[in-house]
């Protein structure tokens, strides 16, 4: 655990799954005030520093860091656990390290040199050299460029290059431990030369602990989806078609090239014979090459299958020498260059073809008679490994390397509650949750049962659920778009285990879900924009609708209330599991994937400023789930809980305190510590079970309050909330199936959602000082219910079940054995009576549009007109 001695702060790391000279990374959550300055900060191995690059990923209101990411090589022959510490180290103690990067930009060019390389970016179109080691070798430079072609083959035109560079500093001697150079460029469409809304982001990285170069290329469709009639299909008017995306890397000689098609299987080597040769290999990855490879999951706009390939082939001049099922090539070309693809079977089609002057890193290849699909607001990113060492298995190590965790009661010093200090490794709940790796229906295999594979639909989880009433032996598409957040019960159970399966899990669904599922874009109506889609429809199957929800295939009627058809909507909101990602792993792309569904999920309940939009709140002012904007109340449910969820994640990442007051409001305008509970009619299961959802954010802010000891009127006004209801749900609430006659759909999903009620209680049971026992019963009753019944069920194991026990399992033992941060204050009875009471229904109204017609823009007006009507 953590200590404090003499000044020092000391926090261990657990690495008990890497191997030695694996590169890893691990964050701290650093005390308010302990750390100002990275060079104050230092870990040791043995007692002694090593090299270390290190990241503050947020900070506390006094400057101080609040979250600090590390990157390091494990070194060899590690005994016990690496110790983080503050304290500035001794000149005797300082480590020999690494040769520090360093680099040079100007207006067209940045050079980054490296100990066994020089890598020069052009900045007018995004092209790059490699010239391996020191010496300037011309004969031995490699020149790379990303080229997007056309529907037409054509090569696309670069209109506009834009390169970043951002640094991680070292903890021996503040030189450069690694580099990052980001190019954002943009795409002229070729008939007419205008500017398009397609672009591509290529991140270089870079590192003194290693000589290779990590590329993650991210393609990028902004046009808006035209989505007639509310359904999503794959042949969307604004879809971007396209025949290929590639890394085009050249030699200026001929040169032999080796490959290895899987991580076993031997090396094959090409003699090139004169420089005039002109040898031809490629490796390509058709399709899954598992037992359901032909699954419906890859349909394309026509409904059909786009392959015809089991597996991978390789080719040589044309004619298959070797095929196989799932390829993991590795390639060592041109003199001591090295390259493969990160999930290379995973994300097909991809390929690589070689020849001695020439190497295409294809992410998505030339096909006969086939385009590729990118969908209005849809990304497709893929990762490559470039090596300049002479061994090129070295890659292996780097494209595994794991993931250093800390002891669970090091993230007690954290905003983010994950009440992992206090649980039991060998309860039932737990046992439960374990069959999401050991089942013979565990989350890998249901990969496999869909054949959730390709580059859309890799790291989404089947939702097998949806399949109960399907009656036949045939695969049934639903896809689970991270509801009830996934990411975070994945990253929960890898921080209690710290078992790499379930890292493997978060990492491939965060980067899925921050592609694929968010729509990005800022052209559609803005209660879309920056949006997460939902699950597919209950039911149904997703046909041509691949992760957007809603097929024209699908029809109506499906259940009770469904009309088919729709958009991202603030009920499917889930951000927790993203911003824990970007502590984790540092990746600014979940940070930013954070802020986008918090700017969009605001916008969904506070809206714009027209007065169209005005008119059509006052319509729909008494719609259940919708804010009404005349009396200032939100609805009390998991909506609501989703925004005060996304801008609590937004503060624990940014600090800014904007977001904290915002939930604040939202919380005082939905509910009312004194309030009549009973007219909430919450025995109306169906319709309002939610409303403990909402408590459990409220508990969450309450939390993050209580961690920086901040006990002010919004604190308790919540807390007495929090109690009020809680007083209602120990004498009225009972578990949903027993009383199955009022549900629609009477299954064990309800019995997993009753899970959401020890939460409540138990938490009312510790701000309420500890003093009403009966509460912790009442928890502690339903924990054990659950427990019990599902243990029992034959439907444990569906995914939404599973979902609900990882996203909320902890606090009832959490709350039962934590200390006190002192007596809190006694629950008041005399609250001043809500905003959203005040007023007659008359006043109200003209005042909200006098408001707006005093701001009246008919641009606004027009714009927002024309979104909705087009």
């Amino acid at each position: 655990m953590m200590t404090e001695d003499a000044g020092d702060y000391s926090v261990p790391i657990k690495l008990d799954t890497l191997q030695n000279s694996a590169v890893t990374s691990v964050s701290v959550p650093l005390a308010k005030g302990v750390l100002h300055e990275l060079t104050a900060s230092q870990l040791l191995a043995n007692g002694a520093p090593i090299p270390c690059g290190a990241k503050a990923l947020t900070n506390w209101p006094d400057g101080s860091i609040k979250w600090l990411h590390l990157t390091f090589a494990v070194p060899k022959h590690l005994t016990g656990d690496l110790i983080f510490r503050v304290a500035k180290a001794k000149q005797s103690e300082t480590a020999n390290a690494p040769e520090s990067l360093s680099y040079i930009s100007n207006d067209s060019h940045t050079t980054v040199t490296h100990s066994l390389y020089r890598f020069t970016l052009t900045h007018a179109d995004g092209s790059f050299s490699i010239a391996p080691g020191t010496a300037d070798d011309a004969n031995k430079v490699i020149r790379g460029c990303l080229n997007l072609h056309d529907a037409h083959s054509r090569l696309g035109a670069v209109s506009s290059c834009q390169v970043s560079i951002d640094h991680t500093q070292s903890l021996l001697d503040g030189a450069i431990y690694a580099l990052s150079v980001q190019v954002d460029m943009t795409y002229a469409l070729v008939d007419d030369d205008t500017v398009s809304n397609i672009t591509s982001t290529s991140v270089f990285l870079f590192t003194s602990a290693h000589e290779a170069i990590k590329l993650d290329v991210t393609l990028h469709n902004a046009n808006a989806a035209v989505h007639s009639g509310g359904s999503w299909d794959l042949g969307d008017a604004n879809s971007f078609y396209f025949s290929a995306l590639t890394l085009a890397m050249k030699g200026d000689n001929a040169s032999t090239f080796s490959y290895r098609t899987e991580q076993d299987s031997p090396w094959q080597t090409h003699l090139t014979e004169a420089a005039t040769d002109t040898s031809n290999v490629s490796i390509q990855q058709f399709s899954s090459g598992g037992e359901n490879w032909l699954s419906p999951v890859h349909v394309d706009h026509r409904n059909t299958l786009p392959f015809s390939v089991n597996g991978y082939q390789v080719d040589k001049e044309g004619e298959v020498i070797t095929s196989g099922q799932r390829a993991t090539p590795l390639v060592s070309w041109a003199d001591k260059v090295s390259v493969t693809i990160e999930n290379f079977w995973q994300k097909f089609p991809t390929s690589i073809n070689m020849t001695p002057n020439e190497m295409l890193i294809s992410f998505f290849p030339a096909q006969k008679n086939h385009l590729h699909e990118l969908q209005g607001g849809e990304k497709s990113t893929h990762s490559v490994w470039l090596s300049t060492n002479d061994k090129p298995d070295s890659l292996d190590e780097l494209t595994s390397s794991s993931k250093g965790i800390l002891f669970c009661g090091e993230y007690l010093h954290s905003e983010i509650p994950l009440y992992t200090e206090c649980q039991n490794a060998h309860s039932t709940i737990q046992d439960l949750i374990n069959n999401g790796l050991h089942s013979q229906n565990n989350f890998f295999e249901k990969r496999e049962k869909l054949d959730e594979y390709g580059w859309r639909n890799f790291g989404d989880i089947y939702a097998d659920h949806e399949t109960a009433e399907h009656q036949d032996d045939s695969i049934f598409v639903s896809h689970y778009n991270n509801q009830y957040d996934p990411i975070y019960g994945f990253l929960r159970q890898f921080i209690l285990s710290n078992d790499q399966q379930w890292f493997t899990l978060a990492d491939d669904l965060a980067k899925h879900v921050m592609d694929i599922d968010i729509y990005h874009t800022k052209q559609d109506k803005d209660e879309y924009n920056g949006g997460l889609f939902w699950h597919t429809d209950h039911y149904l199957q997703a046909f041509t609708s691949s992760h957007r929800s809603y097929s024209k295939h699908q029809g109506i009627g499906a259940y009770q209330d469904h009309a088919g058809g729709g958009g991202p909507g603030g009920q499917h909101c889930y951000t927790s599991g993203l911003a824990l990602y970007y502590i984790l792993t540092g990746n600014p792309n979940a940070k930013e994937a954070v802020q986008t569904l918090t700017q969009w999920i605001t916008y969904v309940y506070e809206g714009g400023n027209t007065c169209l939009e005005l008119l059509l709140a006052l319509k729909n002012r008494h719609v259940l789930g919708l804010k009404n904007h005349f009396t200032g109340q939100y609805p009390l449910d998991r909506g609501t809980a989703n925004y005060i969820n996304a801008l609590l994640d937004s503060y624990v990442i940014t600090s800014e305190r904007a977001s904290l007051q915002r939930v604040e409001h939202v919380i005082q305008h939905t509910i009312h510590p004194n309030e009549d509970v009973t007219l909430r009619h919450l025995s109306n299961v169906e319709e309002t079970w939610f409303y403990t959802v909402f408590l459990q954010s409220l508990v969450r802010y309450l939390d993050i309050k209580s961690v920086n000891k901040e006990f002010d009127d919004a604190f308790y006004y919540a807390r007495d909330g929090l109690l009020c209801f809680a007083q209602w749900m120990l004498e009225h609430e009972y578990m949903y199936l027993d009383k199955p006659e009022i549900l629609e759909y009477p299954n064990d999903t309800w019995t997993a959602q009753d899970l959401r009620k020890a939460h409540v209680l138990s938490a009312a049971y510790f701000y309420g000082n500890k003093h009403d026992h009966t509460l912790l019963q009442k928890a502690e009753y339903f924990e054990n219910e659950v427990s019990a019944r599902l243990e029992q069920s034959d439907t444990k194991t569906y995914t939404r079940i599973m979902v609900l026990l990882m996203q909320n399992d902890g606090p009832t033992s959490h709350f039962k054995h934590a200390v006190l941060p002192s007596e809190f204050n006694a629950r008041k009875t005399d609250w001043v009576a809500p905003a959203y009471a005040k007023g007659t229904n008359v006043t109200r109204i003209v005042k909200a549009f006098v408001k707006r017609m005093l701001a009246l823009s008919i641009s606004n007006e027009v714009n927002w007109l024309k979104k909705r009507l087009g």
